[in-house]
């Protein structure tokens, strides 16, 4: 079983599918299950995290408290995650193709080498792509 087919048992009050769920089933899940019920009972959740705890028993101990409180998953069982910003790129980090290509052939340097200078020192890159470039005759 599916670590959300548990969680939907644990809140049913239908023992006949609970005791479908194995005892196997119940011990791979234990960790998430733990985890998702400290979303709203952190002290409880906390101490479970015990070593030598079996997690079976546990689990059992979640459905047999919670299965009598909710006749169904609580809205609390599924968060949404927040979504990063996209970063938006730089116009001071231009690429010069063609200056780049005369780095890597004068001073036998691979691309990644330039990529990592380029990432780790972006101002001094720009200044010194712009300084070879103007140097060897070479425009974007």
């Amino acid at each position: 079983m599916q670590l959300f087919d548990i969680v939907k048992n644990i809140f049913s009050t239908n023992t006949k599918t609970w005791k479908s769920v194995g005892k196997i089933d119940k011990s791979r899940n234990f960790f998430m299950i733990n985890r998702i019920m400290a979303i709203q009972f952190p002290i409880q959740a906390n101490q479970f995290n015990k070593l030598k705890i079996s997690p079976p028993l546990v689990v059992d101990w979640w459905r047999d408290t919670l299965s009598h409180r909710f006749s169904k998953p609580p809205t609390w069982i599924y968060t949404k995650t927040k979504k990063s910003d996209k970063i938006e790129k730089d116009d001071s980090a231009k690429d010069y193709p063609e200056i780049e290509r005369f780095i890597r052939e004068k001073y036998k340097v691979t691309s990644r080498d330039l990529s990592q200078i380029k990432k780790f020192y972006p101002d001094r890159y720009q200044a010194w792509i712009i300084d070879v470039g103007e140097q060897v005759g070479i425009q974007k």
